[in-house]
């Protein structure tokens, strides 16, 4: 059987995986349930309005975070690196922040402000899901990009 030119090419970038394009470029992606730290963080506004003294629960949290970004997850400190630098995470962040006084402004002009326990958790849980969803998306397209580098 000949192997032809195709089967000897390397994938194009926007064919690899998210852990083919971390493997080219020399980074090790950061698994998508550590950015969960981040998305409570995002929901903290929220969680704190619906639980005053939730403030002991996040700084556990942030200190959870502190511990893993530092031991078990210390070989992807190159890749959280380069996702803080990347002008698009701090797009991002902006645009979370904008989300969150948009949404709470909307409901305001409409009368409807989120007053109740149960309108703050479900912001909550969408700033959340948000948060997370959005770092991810952001992370696999910064692998692509070095990769294709």
């Amino acid at each position: 059987m000949a192997i032809t030119e195709a089967q000897t090419m390397p994938a194009p970038a926007a064919a690899l995986t998210t852990k083919d394009a971390a493997q080219a470029a020399g980074f090790t992606p950061i698994p998508v349930w550590f950015f969960a730290f981040e998305g409570v963080m995002g929901a903290s506004y929220d969680i704190i309005k619906t639980h005053p003294d939730a403030w002991m629960l996040l700084v556990v949290f942030g200190v959870v975070n502190l511990v893993l970004a530092r031991t078990v997850l210390r070989g992807r400190l190159k890749m959280a690196k380069a996702i803080i630098k990347g002008k698009r995470t701090r797009k991002l962040a902006v645009g979370l922040i904008a989300l969150r006084v948009g949404v709470h402004l909307a409901l305001g002009a409409v009368g409807m402000q989120a007053t109740s326990e149960a309108a703050h958790i479900g912001l909550a849980v969408a700033m959340c899901a948000a948060t997370v969803s959005l770092l991810a998306f952001d992370q696999r397209v910064m692998l692509r990009a070095l990769a294709a580098s």
